[in-house]
């Protein structure tokens, strides 16, 4: 199957992905949708070869298929979905620093919004990593930037510019929570922000799927995410809306590298594209037509290129520097330990630091 990357109505079924309700939520010119744009990365082609096949998982004998036809085939092809989004987070958070190019292009209201960037983390558990990205829409620049030292996790948005500032104390999440991790989980210091939050979002919203492809001739797998119908319709009464956000994802799907690239082998189990998908939008009545109505349309494309292995950086490159004074920040340590479910309640005030 091929997909035509300016066809915005093209979701095969086949593969049956929420970013933050806070923002899709948001109305009003350019700047609302550039700060969907933004925030859709952490929080959501030159013509692509998109060939999609059923073929292996990583998994051994459990087998993707393209179309489950009964309910055990379906929970077996959403533990491997499962077990696979598993993988690319510890690779994410266990594996070699590296870096990458990232692109990402949105489209709303007849617009394509484009944004360029860079990702680079140290990987090896320490929860360092740096992203920046800038967004032009022909009002002006906008720019998002979200980095960790695996103490502290900064997330800074200048939008028409206004700017905001998030913090979270990542170092305190792991104190905190150190009676509560079980074996083989991943400390919760690298689990804020980045691609391994947005991978475990996916993983935790949706209703899965896993299948096998090739993207420029390279073999990938694609995990399908899908919003169940039951938080669509809390999303509904939530927004007081009688049409669905236009900016809200139902679906999303994230292609994984099968076996990275292919001159040095590295890049294997890392995210090459995520794509969000929305309802379409209701359109005046025409003249009918034999053509079947599509049910989704793409909103936003994320692409990440040239990956490549370093030298764990210097933790300098990690550390943000806060050159916005006069700009209060929120601190989101709280929120998070709720989100992991750890409860501090019975530290006393003095040994509390947010």
């Amino acid at each position: 199957m091929k997909i035509d990357r300016y066809n915005h109505r093209i979701c095969d079924s086949k593969f049956v992905p929420r970013f933050t309700s806070s923002f899709t939520r948001r109305r009003g010119g350019s700047k609302g949708i550039v700060l969907v744009c933004l925030c859709a990365v952490f929080l959501a082609f030159s013509a692509l070869d998109w060939q999609i096949t059923v073929a292996d998982t990583p998994f051994g004998d459990t087998e993707a298929v393209a179309e489950p036809s009964d309910q055990a085939a379906v929970l077996e092809n959403e533990e491997a979905a499962k077990k696979l989004l598993r993988r690319v987070t510890v690779q994410l958070a266990s594996g070699p620093a590296f870096e990458s190019k990232v692109r990402q292009r949105v489209w709303t209201t007849g617009r394509e919004v484009v944004g360029v960037g860079t990702y680079e983390q140290s990987g090896h558990t320490s929860g360092q990593f740096n992203f920046q990205m800038t967004m032009h829409d022909g009002e002006g620049k906008h720019t998002l930037q979200q980095m960790s030292d695996g103490r502290l996790a900064w997330t800074r948005t200048e939008v028409a510019g206004e700017i905001s500032l998030r913090r979270v104390d990542v170092a305190r999440l792991d104190e905190w929570s150190a009676s509560s991790q079980h074996e083989g989980m991943l400390p919760l210091r690298v689990r804020v922000g980045g691609w391994i939050e947005l991978i475990e979002q996916i993983q935790r919203d949706h209703q899965l799927q896993i299948a096998s492809g090739k993207l420029q001739g390279q073999p990938v797998w694609v995990v399908t995410a899908t919003l169940p119908e039951s938080v669509q319709d809390k999303v509904m009464q939530s927004s007081g809306r009688e049409e669905w956000p236009t900016l809200y994802p139902v679906k999303v799907c994230v292609v994984i590298s099968k076996v990275g690239n292919k001159e040095s082998g590295f890049g294997k189990f890392l995210p090459l594209r995520i794509e969000h998908w929305s309802r379409v939008m209701d359109e005046p009545s025409g003249p009918e037509t034999d053509e079947i109505p599509q049910a989704e349309r793409l909103i936003s494309l994320v692409e990440l290129y040239s990956i490549r292995q370093i030298a764990p950086p210097p933790i300098e490159r990690f550390r943000f520097e806060n050159r916005d004074a006069e700009v209060n920040f929120t601190n989101e340590t709280d929120r998070y330990l709720k989100q992991f479910g750890v409860h501090v309640a019975e530290l006393k005030p003095t040994e509390r630091y947010w």
